[in-house]
């Protein structure tokens, strides 16, 4: 459970980056370099369990709250900006709000997933 502690962490750490390190708001838009928000989503991968990363990309993880926060979440942070390919254009109240429910559910998720995985094996 120390790497959903950990996960948790790094979660905050973006919602800090997204609300307080942008190069440029703009009503409910930040313009965030590339670079700081990849950084911590690097972080974030390498933490998550291995069968919380393989729910990522498989059809069965929209059952999970997290995962579905977390896709939507990529989405709303990897907007290309067309003036400068460094920035990442970061809709501010949807990456605030799917950062929040991810923090909320993911501890929950995980263990839904390891009991349920780990009784078919």
């Amino acid at each position: 459970m120390e790497e959903i502690k950990t996960l948790k962490g790094y979660f905050s750490k973006l919602q800090r980056t997204i609300l307080n390190n942008s190069d440029f708001k703009f009503f409910n838009k930040a313009f965030i370099k590339k670079n700081k928000i990849d950084d911590i989503l690097c972080c974030i991968l390498t933490t998550f369990p291995p069968l919380y990363k393989r729910m990522l990309t498989m059809k069965e993880g929209r059952d999970y709250h997290s995962v579905l926060s977390y896709n939507l979440l990529i989405k709303a942070l990897k907007r290309k900006f067309a003036l400068n390919p460094d920035v990442y254009l970061v809709d501010i109240g949807s990456a605030n709000k799917m950062i929040s429910a991810i923090i909320k559910n993911i501890e929950q998720d995980i263990s839904r997933m390891e009991k349920l995985y780990s009784a078919e094996n």
